[in-house]
């Protein structure tokens, strides 16, 4: 057998394997793009992904006639139903064994057609930071199989951070994830991480969706993708706050449509900015965690660079049946985290907090006013709490100011900065360096 087939065969009995044994599911580090583009057989592992997140309460989530009745004639893609019993069929018993062997052979394979279509690229022209990037993606390929769950040898790890730290030099500022709104966050955090839960909790009417609009147009900046999930305001309105935000123009002014010819040149810089972002928008009413998850899945085939946004928490609602808002919220939180991890890329959801907030002398948000959204505590990977004092204090000496409290980070740690708020604007603005030192001078938080 050539090693095309025998790769054929490879990739047939890792997609086999998985529809005789469905914890193999859990076990299997392989994406679409990890087959050979020439057969179907990518497209069959992401019908099987699917399936076994659609079906996960069921025991066998590859039962034919359920999938069937699902997704109908789209199945016709990877050959209907027929294609999945064949490969079935085809498949030993003892495939299960020699479930990471294959995959050990997918993956190679893989490794082996990016590195020759990194090799022709370098060479047709490619720069040495080129090289470097090819060299970081292509380990990083590599290195899903190698450990393959099992326990790691120091050395190895070693080798693997390497290509992290060089990865980690392309980006002099020090900001290795999505960019935040705020620079003070970015050099507190790194940036919004791949594989990151974050979530964005603040009191009703404090800022929660201006701050948002803003993360979205700083994350998109350098050509990444952003999907807004926005149970909470209609896609039109979400524009003109991101336009307000873009352009300082106050949006009460562009509501009333009494614009002044200065107003239409702000305008018009705005939306020809915004208009070339790869920015995404589903203002659908309450929808499903599980559906977030199946346009993510879609979207980022396109765009790998994604950040999801959710706007907010609490407007999430689940396919699945729960016996109390609370099991469901649990669940919610726990599918989001899962999102992060399962494609690798930043989820920053805005969370609702509790009113205890309001009864306490000092307003400022703590963890304890989360804990009616599920399992946030624990799931969150990093919890950034918004506080404006002139919210509850109009002769505040902090008028005008949005604080960033980072109670969580499981790798960034805790610690506070804050924005200019110009609220009729929608727009946070970074501090000046300059500003700041007057403000300490004089003895006032920054």
């Amino acid at each position: 057998m050539n090693n095309y087939n025998y790769l054929y065969e490879a990739e047939i009995n890792v997609l086999g394997a998985i529809i005789k044994d469905k914890s193999l599911m859990e076990e299997c580090v392989l994406r679409e793009d990890s087959f050979n583009p020439e057969w179907n057989n990518g497209l069959i592992l992401q019908v099987l992904q699917n399936a076994y997140k659609r079906f996960a309460d069921r025991k066998d989530p590859f039962y034919i006639p359920d999938m069937i009745k699902h997704w109908g004639e789209d199945l016709n893609k990877i050959g209907g139903g027929i294609a999945l019993i064949d490969i079935s069929r085809s498949v030993p018993e003892s495939s299960a064994s020699m479930f990471k062997h294959y995959m050990g052979i997918v993956n190679e394979a893989h490794v082996q057609r990016e590195t020759e279509r990194a090799a022709r690229e370098i060479y047709s022209g490619g720069s040495l930071d080129d090289m470097k990037s090819e060299i970081v993606r292509i380990e990083e390929i590599q290195a899903r199989t190698s450990d393959g769950g099992e326990i790691v040898r120091i050395s190895d790890l070693i080798k693997r951070h390497t290509s992290v730290i060089i990865k980690r030099s392309q980006n002099p500022g020090g900001v290795t994830g999505r960019k935040s709104c705020s620079n003070d966050l970015n050099d507190l955090t790194k940036g919004h991480q791949d594989g990151d839960f974050i979530v964005v909790g603040a009191r009703p009417s404090v800022g929660k969706t201006a701050y948002i609009c803003n993360e979205i147009l700083a994350s998109t900046a350098d050509g990444s993708a952003a999907l807004l999930i926005s149970g909470e305001d209609g896609d039109m309105n979400i524009l003109e706050r991101m336009i307000a935000a873009a352009s300082r123009l106050e949006l009460a002014r562009m509501k009333s449509g009494k614009m002044t010819n200065g107003d239409w040149e702000r305008y018009g810089y705005a939306a020809e900015i915004i208009e070339g972002r790869e920015i995404f928008i589903d203002d659908t009413s309450a929808p499903t965690v599980e559906s977030i998850r199946r346009k993510v899945a879609k979207l980022i085939r396109k765009f790998p660079k994604l950040t999801l946004y959710v706007d907010y928490l609490q407007h999430l609602r689940s396919e699945k049946s729960f016996g109390s808002e609370r099991e469901m919220y649990k669940y919610i939180s726990y599918e989001l985290k899962q999102i992060a991890r399962d494609f690798d890329i930043p989820v920053v959801c805005l969370a609702a907090l509790s009113r205890k907030v309001d009864e306490r002398n000092d307003k400022r948000p703590v963890m304890s006013d989360i804990r009616d959204c599920g399992n946030i505590e624990s799931d969150a990977d990093v919890v950034i709490f918004l506080y404006r004092d002139d919210y509850y204090n109009a002769d505040s000496s902090r008028k005008g100011l949005m604080d960033l409290i980072v109670a969580k980070g499981r790798n960034v740690g805790t610690g506070t900065v804050s924005m200019v708020f110009d609220k009729p604007c929608q727009s946070l603005l970074n501090i000046d360096k300059k500003i700041k030192q007057k403000r300490k001078d004089e003895g006032l938080a920054s």
